[in-house]
């Protein structure tokens, strides 16, 4: 009973560590505490039944001695004891990562590295004055993967949904989803309000992007949508087209990534936002973190409403394991990274 309660503990403390919903480890842990309960109560039945006899006034009936021999072998609680630990030091070695944070040195006043980069991006005079530091040059505007199969979306205009007033005021974070798959045109739609181009001569696009510098990239783990075969892609903004990257069924290596968050693989389809950082930092070079994250907001944004305006459910989520869900992606998580995973399906 002891370990079960620590392993709802644990598993409480990490789903309120990272803000976890629908975490699978932690929605079974009451399961298995009454399970556990059980099972101890029918492993000292005869003391509970001892206990009742001598309330109930009743004389309770002796057992022989055990003998020395027999005594000294381990008995059934000992070994579930055993089994129950090992089990119990298997969850917790899968669950806590196995390296250590890096400890930076902070200079006075800052409590930890968001706040030391904070401090030290904020704009002044001292930029001018300063060092020169080599940033590097400016990448290319549009991500491509030659050889990929290019898929065509249908025209994402002409779709009549809430009005802006009503799509805000119904916005919701969604997590369950029905097992209708998404149609392509749905699809189509949420990428385009996601990042379509919506002015060709300049290529600006359907959000804000500091300096119109777009650096972040989008992919879909498509995992329930008709007339496309599951698998990884990613979006060609550029065409408004799709390029296949890896064929199949992804949705337990998104949930594991996913941190467990088991909706994750029930949505129709896992928008995964990545961001290219010299496509910002070669301009705005310390402040170019603040933006690209703040673009991936504006991104989420406009999907959380697409969704709501065709009434279908999307979910933002930050708790993932980065290296994880970079390497589902092909990503190396320097140059590229991934930032945010949006499910979408329909309720």
């Amino acid at each position: 009973m002891l370990l079960s309660g620590l392993y709802v503990a644990i598993t409480g403390l990490v789903t309120d560590l990272f803000g976890l919903h629908q975490f699978f480890f932690h929605r079974y842990a009451g399961y298995i505490c009454a399970a556990l309960a059980v099972l101890h109560l029918a492993l000292n039945w005869g003391r509970v039944t001892a206990y009742l006899k001598r309330r109930l006034g009743r004389p309770e009936r002796r057992e022989p001695p055990v003998p020395r021999e027999r005594a000294l072998l381990p008995g059934r609680r000992g070994f579930l004891v055993s089994a129950l630990a090992a089990a119990g030091g298997f969850i917790l070695g899968r669950l806590i990562p196995g390296r250590r944070p890096v400890e930076l040195p902070l200079p006075e006043g800052a409590t930890d590295v968001g706040d030391l980069y904070h401090q030290w991006s904020k704009p002044g005079y001292s930029w001018a004055l300063g060092p020169v530091l080599d940033w590097g040059g400016q990448p290319e505007r549009y991500k491509t993967y030659a050889g990929a199969e290019q898929i065509a979306l249908p025209d994402p205009h002409g779709h009549r949904g809430l009005s802006l007033e009503e799509t805000v005021e119904m916005r919701r974070s969604i997590r369950d989803y029905s097992a209708t798959p998404l149609s392509s045109e749905e699809l189509s739609r949420l990428l385009h309000a996601a990042q379509g181009i919506t002015e060709h001569r300049w290529g600006l696009r359907a959000t804000p992007s500091a300096g119109a510098l777009y650096p972040i990239e989008l992919y879909a783990v498509v995992q329930d949508v008709v007339g496309l075969e599951p698998g990884i892609y990613h979006y060609a903004v550029q065409e408004h087209g799709l390029e296949l990257l890896q064929p199949g069924d992804f949705r337990a290596e998104v949930v594991r990534a996913g941190i467990g968050q088991a909706f994750l693989g029930q949505a129709g389809v896992c928008f995964v936002l990545s961001a290219v950082f010299q496509r910002t930092r070669w301009k705005y070079r310390e402040r170019a973190y603040r933006y690209v994250l703040l673009e991936a907001g504006h991104i989420g944004q406009n999907i959380y409403l697409a969704a709501t305006s065709m009434g279908l459910g999307a979910c933002a989520v930050g708790a993932f394991l980065d290296d994880d869900l970079n390497d589902l992606l092909g990503l190396d998580g320097k140059e590229e990274a991934a930032l945010y995973i949006i499910p979408v399906g329909k309720v």
